[in-house]
């Protein structure tokens, strides 16, 4: 029986996190952790995790903010279900 080769991952995960309370993104590039911050666009290198939060995988979150608008949106989707009977 013939088996598919497995084929590695090429895409870089990046997370949405908080650094000291500012909001960014934080990604692994060439060993070094860095933060990016949206606000002032600084790329700063994580020597300490005290301070940081890491939140979800940027690209999952943002596909399912992508399906949620395509079915109508978030007040749709919660204003649409069912009641469920316990």
């Amino acid at each position: 029986m013939t088996t598919v080769p497995e084929t590695p991952t090429t895409r870089k995960p990046a997370f949405y996190a908080h650094l000291h309370g500012i909001a960014g993104a934080i990604t692994m590039v060439h060993g070094a952790i860095l933060f990016f911050a949206w606000d002032s666009g600084a790329i700063t290198p994580v020597t300490s995790y005290a301070g940081l939060t890491v939140l979800g995988d940027i690209g999952l979150a943002d596909t399912q903010r992508l399906m949620d608008e395509i079915h109508g949106g978030l007040v749709q989707l919660a204003c649409s279900r069912q009641n469920v009977e316990v």
